[in-house]
């Protein structure tokens, strides 16, 4: 099996559990989970704000969590196994 046989086999099984692509060079290929929070926050936030705010805090959360709370994490075309101590994914 070549390398570029499992770097396309992980981008593919990376992309098929969720990720999307960010960012591809010749070498390596950036890939992003982004969310929008937990239900359970959304449900108290509207509890609270609802008859108030009209939902907006709701909004404010969502959007505030999808930038913050993505997750990036980068393959590389042509290195080995990856390591099992190796940590793959980084919060931002």
């Amino acid at each position: 099996m070549e390398r570029s046989d499992s770097y396309r086999r992980e981008v593919t099984t990376m992309v098929e559990s969720g990720w999307q692509i960010e960012a591809e060079t010749r070498d390596r290929v950036t890939l992003v989970r982004r969310e929008f929070g937990s239900p359970g926050v959304h449900i108290v936030i509207a509890i609270f704000t609802i008859w108030w705010a009209l939902g907006v805090p709701n909004l404010l959360y969502a959007g505030y969590r999808y930038v913050t709370g993505s997750q990036r994490t980068v393959v590389w075309k042509d290195r080995t196994e990856p390591d099992v101590d190796e940590v793959a994914t980084s919060v931002e």
